[in-house]
């Protein structure tokens, strides 16, 4: 089970242990690697970071956009049984998130969404609409209308 935050978890390292991460001690080609970058819109970060192997401060090189794109990467390199996104969108325009969600919907991966962009519900089957005041309703995501 992965977890995507809306801001998130940059370690310390190069690139490539961004990409890897959870899951350090993997050995990928890094062929996969740029084309996994490729897949979730960040084609030229590696060149124009030093490449992959290159250590920065990577919250501070990278915008929020670009680091929740990083995680997504490493949700489709993980390819874990469960993925609980939360918010994990929130800095990409709607075109990098339905690119995005598309690459994940394509995989064994089951989502877990936390989020407010009515965008996302035509990748999950049901809505969990929490009241605030301790109350819940279940709807089919293709029956849910926002603020009933």
């Amino acid at each position: 089970m992965l977890f995507l935050p809306q801001r998130p978890y940059m370690l310390l390292g190069s690139l490539r242990s961004q990409l890897l991460y959870p899951q350090q001690g993997r050995e990928i080609v890094d062929e996969e690697l740029l084309q996994l970058l490729k897949s979730v819109n960040l084609p030229d970060v590696a060149a124009r970071f030093g490449g992959l192997d290159a250590e920065l401060d990577w919250a501070k090189v990278l915008s929020v956009g670009e680091q929740q794109r990083v995680a997504f990467a490493r949700v489709l390199l993980a390819a874990p049984r469960y993925a609980i996104l939360d918010e994990a969108t929130s800095a990409l325009d709607i075109a990098n998130e339905d690119c995005l969600y598309r690459q994940l919907a394509g995989s064994a991966t089951t989502l877990v969404s936390v989020g407010h962009r009515l965008s996302i519900l035509k990748y999950h089957p049901q809505v969990l609409e929490l009241a605030g005041d301790g109350g819940w309703r279940l709807y089919a995501a293709d029956d849910y209308r926002f603020n009933r």
